[in-house]
């Protein structure tokens, strides 16, 4: 945390860490104000296309080079649901249409939050985005290593509550 917020964005006063509400915050020593690190939040889309998923070659880090669901971060104000679109259009060329939430996935220590959803192609054409290196469908009997720590629970519940479909 230090370095991340060095001065009050109300006063401009030097924050000092202080335990407030039982953890350690950054908080303005002049007028009190307490800086609450939000977490980030991801749409993750698992996408059908026929037999098999829809994957990405990662174009950015973390896991660089690595294949994973298409996902990214959504933006201030936007409704999740229309993220997790967003970023299979950016990533892939393709257009989807969102059939359920799959689940929303946290780490203990990670600022991230990932809330999945399983997708269906409505359209579009592939096409590479620019924070990926290939899109591919691979089966479900021959997906490639996944990369990231809930990937695999993420695929156990896509398989429950859809059937895999």
């Amino acid at each position: 945390m230090p370095g991340e917020f060095n001065f009050c964005q109300r006063c401009g006063e030097g924050l000092e860490e202080r335990q407030i509400e039982g953890m350690l915050r950054p908080q303005c020593p002049a007028c009190h104000f307490v800086v609450f690190l939000d977490p980030k939040v991801a749409a993750v889309a698992i996408v059908v296309d026929g037999d098999g998923l829809v994957m990405v070659k990662r174009g950015v880090e973390p896991q660089y080079g690595k294949w994973a669901f298409p996902s990214g971060y959504v933006d201030r104000g936007e409704v999740v649901e229309a993220a997790a679109v967003r970023e299979v259009k950016e990533e892939t060329g393709l257009d989807v249409g969102l059939d359920r939430l799959v689940g929303v996935y946290s780490l203990e220590g990670s600022p991230v939050v990932l809330v999945v959803y399983s997708a269906h192609i409505t359209g579009g054409e592939v096409e590479v985005g620019h924070d990926a290196l290939a899109v591919q469908t691979f089966s479900l009997n021959d997906l490639p290593p996944m990369p990231f720590p809930h990937d695999e629970q993420i695929l156990k519940d896509w398989l429950a509550c859809s059937g895999g479909n």
